[in-house]
C-alpha cells in the first residue's frame, strides 16, 4: 500500500538489513554488490575521492586501518567522533550511520523512492541514542522515520511467521545476542494481543566482543609463539603501534573462524606477519571449537545472568514459560544455545532466521505505519469529498471496527465497500457524514478493501480514500522505556537532591494516542 511505510531496516552494529512489507508478505532485499548476501557489513572505508560501504570496505582493514571505521553504532548518541585522516576531517556516529543507510537504500532495485521507514534500536537504547538513531535517517534521506525496540520486532516476526496457527496465550523470552549488543525482553501475548512487559541489556556485548577475544586470547597468543615479538597485543591496539593496521584485519579474520566453528569442530586460518627480527610468518593455524567456547562462556553467562534478572524481578520460573526466542546472528553458536537452554531450564526456539528476524519484523510493523508527511512533489488531489477512515492495521479477531468521517456534500451519494477477493461486499448504502461498518477478515491473511463512492446514476465520485489494508496477524501494542522517568527534586531540609521515581520502566506502556500505567504506590530514589 503505497499510504503505508512498508520498509523496515535493523541498523545493525556489525551487519544491516534491509526488508519490504509487501501485501501480507515481507521481502528481505539481497545486497546487489555483494552476492547472494542479504546483510551488510556496518563497515565503511574512506579514499580519497570514493566511500566503500560493506564488505568491500573491509578489504582495505589491513592496508589502510585508519580510514576504516566500524562498530560506530556504539557511540551513537555521544558527542565522541572518528577522525578521517584521508578526508582531514572527523565524521560522527550519526554521519557513519546514515552512510550504512544511504547504502541500503541501493537494495532497492525497483526505482520505487524510500521516503519513510521503520528503524530497529537495542531495547536499552536510552532517549539520546534513539534520536540519534532518527536523525542518521533523517541525514539519509527519509522524510519520516520511526523507530522500533529490537525484541519487539522479533517477537513480530516470529508471531506472523506462526500465523498459520494461532499462537496459544502465555510468555516468552526474546534473547537477541547481536553483532555489538545483547537484549533481553519479556513478550506476552493474550487474547491476541502482545505486549513487551520488561527487558534488560547490555549496548557493549555481542559478536564483535568475541571477535576481539579470538584475536587476543587465541590468533595473538599462537603469533608469539611462532615468531619473536614484545607485547604484539600492544603493537596492535596502539594507534602508533608497529602492527596497528594487523588487529582490525585480524577481527575480520576472527569473524569468519567463529562462524566456521559453528558449524564443524575445527579451523584453520592463514596468518601472514613479518616479526620484529624480520622473519616472515605465513602459516596457517588450526584452531578447536572448544578453544573458541572457553573465551566466551564468561560473556554468555552475563547474558543468562540478565535473563534471570528478569525471571526474578517478574516472580516467573522456568515453567511459567513457553521458550527462549533466539535472534541475532551470535545466536547461531551452538554453544550460547546449548548454555541458554542447560542454564535456564527452559526451551529455545529457533524457528526464525536471527540474522533477518529483526528487519522482518520492522517490516511487518512498518506495513501498518501509514506515512504521515506531505510529499511537496505531489499536489494533494482536488476532490470534492474527503474521507476520514480510522481502523486496526493489524488484528486477530474474525472482524475488524470501521469508521470514517465525510468532508464534504453527501446528498444523494451512496457507499460500498468491497473485499479485494470478492468474499464481502456491503452492497450499495446511503452516505452520511459519519459511517461505520465491521469488515470481516479472512484469518493469518492480509485482507484489502476498496471504498468507493457513487452519485444517483452509479458513477463513481472521486474521493481521497486510500484501499483499506488489514493483516489478520499480530501487532504490537506499545515499546516499554528504556529505563524510569524520574523527577529530580531539591530536599531543602536535608540540603540535597534526590529523584522521585514516577514512572517504572516495566510498568509504562506506550501507544500512539496514550499512555498507561500500573497503579502502584509512588517511590523513591535517593
Amino acid at each position: 500500500m503505497e499510504n503505508m511505510i512498508n520498509f523496515g531496516i535493523d541498523l545493525g552494529t556489525t551487519n544491516s538489513v534491509i526488508a519490504k512489507f509487501v501485501k501480507g508478505e515481507v521481502q528481505v532485499f539481497t545486497n546487489p554488490t555483494d552476492f547472494g548476501r542479504n546483510t551488510l557489513p556496518s563497515v565503511i572505508a574512506f579514499r580519497k575521492d570514493r566511500i566503500f560501504v560493506g564488505s568491500k570496505a573491509q578489504e582495505f582493514a589491513e592496508k589502510d586501518p585508519k580510514n576504516v571505521i566500524s562498530r560506530f553504532k556504539r557511540k551513537m548518541g555521544t558527542s565522541e567522533s572518528y577522525k578521517i585522516p584521508v578526508l582531514n576531517q572527523s565524521k560522527s556516529p550519526i554521519e557513519l550511520s546514515a552512510q550504512i543507510l544511504k547504502e541500503l537504500k541501493n537494495f532497492v532495485q525497483s526505482g520505487e523512492t524510500l521516503d519513510s521507514v521503520v528503524i530497529t534500536i537495542p531495547a536499552s537504547f536510552d532517549t539520546i541514542q534513539s534520536n540519534a538513531t532518527k536523525e542518521a535517517g533523517l541525514q539519509a534521506g527519509f522524510k519520516q522515520v520511526i523507530l522500533l525496540q529490537e525484541p519487539i520486532a522479533a517477537s513480530l516476526a516470529y508471531a506472523n511467521k506462526k500465523k498459520d496457527k494461532e499462537l496459544a496465550d502465555g510468555q516468552w523470552l526474546v534473547y537477541d545476542l547481536g553483532g555489538g549488543t545483547f537484549d533481553v525482553a519479556l513478550v506476552k501475548i493474550k487474547e491476541g494481543e502482545m505486549k513487551v512487559l520488561d527487558h534488560e541489556g547490555d549496548n557493549f556485548l555481542g559478536g564483535t566482543d568475541f571477535d576481539d577475544e579470538i584475536v587476543r586470547k587465541l590468533i595473538i597468543p599462537k603469533l608469539e609463539n611462532a615468531g619473536n615479538f614484545s607485547d604484539l597485543e600492544s603493537q596492535m591496539t596502539s594507534a602508533s603501534g608497529k602492527y596497528n593496521g594487523k588487529f582490525l584485519a585480524y577481527r575480520f579474520l576472527a569473524e569468519k573462524l567463529k562462524i566456521a566453528l559453528s558449524s564443524q569442530t575445527s579451523e584453520e586460518i592463514n596468518v601472514q606477519i613479518t616479526d620484529e627480527e624480520g622473519n616472515d610468518i605465513d602459516e596457517y593455524i588450526s584452531f578447536s571449537r572448544s578453544e573458541f567456547e572457553n573465551i566466551i562462556k564468561s560473556s554468555v553467562d552475563t547474558t543468562i545472568e540478565m535473563v534471570k534478572k528478569i525471571l526474578v524481578h517478574n516472580s516467573l520460573g522456568a515453567k511459567d514459560l513457553q521458550f527462549v526466542l533466539m535472534v541475532g546472528g551470535s545466536t547461531f553458536i551452538p554453544f550460547v544455545r546449548k548454555r541458554v537452554e542447560e542454564m535456564l531450564q527452559i526451551p529455545v526456539n529457533c524457528d526464525i532466521d536471527p540474522t533477518t528476524a529483526v528487519a522482518i519484523g520492522a517490516a511487518y510493523y512498518a506495513g501498518t505505519k501509514p506515512k504521515s508527511f506531505e510529499k511537496n512533489e505531489k499536489k494533494k488531489k482536488n476532490v470534492s469529498l474527503k474521507i476520514r477512515m480510522a481502523y486496526g492495521k493489524a488484528s486477530k479477531e474474525k472482524e475488524e471496527y470501521f469508521a470514517a468521517r465525510i468532508e464534504g456534500n453527501t446528498n444523494g451519494l451512496t457507499y460500498r465497500i468491497t473485499r479485494e477477493d470478492g468474499g464481502f461486499d456491503t452492497g450499495l448504502k446511503p452516505l452520511s457524514k459519519q459511517i461505520s461498518e465491521d469488515l470481516p477478515l479472512v484469518e493469518n491473511a492480509y485482507n484489502f478493501f476498496k471504498f468507493v463512492v457513487y452519485d444517483t446514476q452509479n458513477n463513481i465520485i472521486e474521493t481521497d480514500a486510500e484501499l483499506i489494508g488489514i493483516n489478520s496477524g499480530y501487532g504490537i501494542t506499545g515499546q516499554p522505556l528504556p529505563n524510569d522517568i524520574c523527577l529530580e527534586v531539591d530536599d531543602l531540609e536535608l540540603g540535597r537532591t534526590r529523584l522521585e521515581l514516577i514512572f517504572q520502566k516495566i510498568q509504562f506502556y506506550q501507544s500512539e494516542n496514550n499512555y498507561k500505567t500500573t497503579k502502584q504506590d509512588t517511590c523513591k530514589r535517593f
